[in-house]
């Protein structure tokens, strides 16, 4: 099959036969997507789509939409593009060895992947790599201090190592440079590892005065960091975005089964349905900071956000000075004081901000298609093959009910309730003119069979106090693949007693648990 055949995004002639087939055409999936595209409600803050606090709700700073993602690409990688599964045969698979151990930072290690990582360091302690800023405004090799952008370098075939654009992002995932904002979030944690690593140069190991093998300091740094960030994941992140009763259900069983599904499956199903439903959180612009000496950027499209990084737009980068972040705009305690200015992520629901629309991202997957990240989301599912709905409702109460465990939705009921409900509302919302024409029948149609992603953002509406977190179901999927955030971290083996000597000799005895702490305590200068 030549390479041609494999750019062909004919997925609703090609769709696989290992799962039933959707009765939705493309012209219906064309309609829904349009709805979508249409019901930009969270361009406008003013009608309420903030995600701030209500009530019992800790409200969702803007970079909990940054983690999310990082911690999505931490826990799946595909192995190959979904559309090739029927082209080429065979069947994905996600290459994370471990989930939620930070292997999207740190690859296969020194070893595996040197690139990323200071190999300078006689004494073991290898840091990863950091990249510094540039001047406002200048397209030069001059850099500045703070070294808090990621890594980047140069490649041209005709010349190789000649002065141009930074094309190469010398990290193990390149996803971590999607954009500039969670660019900067993946080099917080570049530091937040190299202030452990140090540590292992003077902290003997727990119950001598032996000092740490030089072999073995990255790997137990590595785990230090990975048991604060996954602490962070659930005392921080899970509280602002999975619904409360969902979430004591995985606390009282931390092994909980809750979906009657292999572990690919609820892979996809978090891949293609809550991670893409998380879309929805993305602000149209961002404060950045409050001035970086005289430079004050305002509001920035999220446009240029997008755009700004290696894989987009290599001639914009390193980053600029100006546009260093002040995490202090991005994440927050509850109760705390915050700046005018502060970045709130949007409510979840069946919308996305213009800039995801219209940015390089979410060009059309064929010039027929809608531009933007609902009609992408939907062909994705579509490639994928997840199945329908209403089997996974069923399948879900039913492992849950045999468990013991409390159902949190009706399972008779829950698919209709909510697509209708759902359906009515979002065509209610688009007026007539943005949407094209499609008969009551295919209407119908659309609504008996709504993909995953657009039933998990309409349940957040519905079920998830109009989108303050994810409905009962995306609840159980964000769950299910979270689980191992849920374990008792306690440490048992050398190596995880290392890790906590590490932790507490860089950040005190007290174990950090979110965000706002950990900002506070780490220099990334």
């Amino acid at each position: 099959m030549s390479h041609r055949d494999l750019e062909v995004d004919d997925v609703f002639a090609l769709t696989s036969g290992a799962s039933p087939a959707s009765p939705l055409t493309e012209e219906m999936t064309i309609y829904l997507a349009t709805l979508l595209n249409n019901n930009n409600s969270s361009t406008n803050a003013s009608k309420g789509f903030l995600n701030a606090p209500s009530g019992s709700h800790l409200g969702v700073p803007a970079g909990y939409s940054y983690l999310f993602q990082l911690a999505g690409h931490d826990l799946v990688f595909s192995s190959m593009v979904p559309r090739t599964f029927d082209d080429i045969g065979g069947r994905s698979q996600n290459l994370r060895q471990e989930k939620l151990a930070l292997e999207t930072l740190f690859g296969g290690g020194p070893i595996v992947c040197p690139h990323a990582f200071d190999m300078n360091h006689a004494d073991g302690t290898h840091r990863l790599r950091l990249g510094k800023f540039r001047p406002a405004g200048r397209m030069s090799d001059d850099r500045l201090a703070p070294a808090a952008d990621l890594p980047r370098s140069r490649y041209s075939a005709d010349t190789p190592d000649a002065d141009g654009p930074f094309t190469d992002v010398l990290i193990p995932d390149s996803r971590n440079d999607d954009n500039n904002i969670l660019a900067q979030l993946t080099a917080f944690f570049h530091a937040v590892y190299n202030t452990l690593v140090a540590q292992t140069a003077t902290v003997p190991l727990p119950g001598t005065q032996d000092p740490i093998p030089p072999h073995h300091r990255s790997r137990v740094a590595r785990l230090a960091t990975a048991r604060i960030y996954r602490r962070i994941l659930r005392h921080d992140l899970l509280p602002r975005i999975m619904p409360a009763d969902v979430l004591a259900l995985f606390d009282s069983n931390p092994t909980l089964e809750p979906l009657g599904r292999s572990a690919p499956e609820t892979n996809d199903l978090f891949a293609y349905g809550i991670a893409r439903m998380a879309h929805s959180m993305v602000r149209p612009e961002y404060t950045l900071n409050n001035g970086v000496g005289p430079h004050d950027l305002g509001e920035v499209d999220l446009r240029k956000i997008i755009n700004h990084s290696s894989l987009h737009e290599p001639g914009m980068v390193p980053t600029p000075i100006d546009w260093k972040i002040d995490w202090d705009l991005f994440f927050t305690a509850p109760g705390a004081p915050l700046a005018d200015n502060f970045n709130w992520a949007i409510r979840f629901g069946p919308h996305t901000a213009d800039g995801m629309t219209l940015a390089t991202a979410g060009k059309p997957t064929k010039p027929t298609y809608p531009a933007g990240t609902a009609m992408r989301d939907l062909v994705r599912e579509k490639w994928i093959g997840l199945g329908r709905v209403q089997d996974l409702i069923q399948a879900a109460a039913s492992a849950l009910s045999a468990q013991g465990m409390a159902v949190p939705f009706d399972a008779a009921t829950h698919y209709d309730r909510v697509a209708t409900t759902g359906m009515a509302a979002l065509e209610a919302a688009v007026r007539s003119g943005h949407k094209p024409p499609m008969s009551d029948t295919d209407k119908a149609t659309i609504t008996a069979n709504l993909p995953l992603v657009t039933f998990l953002a309409l349940e957040a509406q519905i079920d998830g106090d109009n989108g303050a977190t994810y409905g009962p179901l995306g609840g159980l999927i964000l769950g299910a693949a979270f689980r191992p955030v849920f374990a008792d971290d306690t440490p048992t083996s050398m190596d995880a007693q290392i890790a906590l000597a590490l932790e507490q000799a860089a950040y005190g005895t007290s174990p950090i648990r979110d965000m706002p702490t950990l900002v506070a305590a780490t220099d990334i200068t």
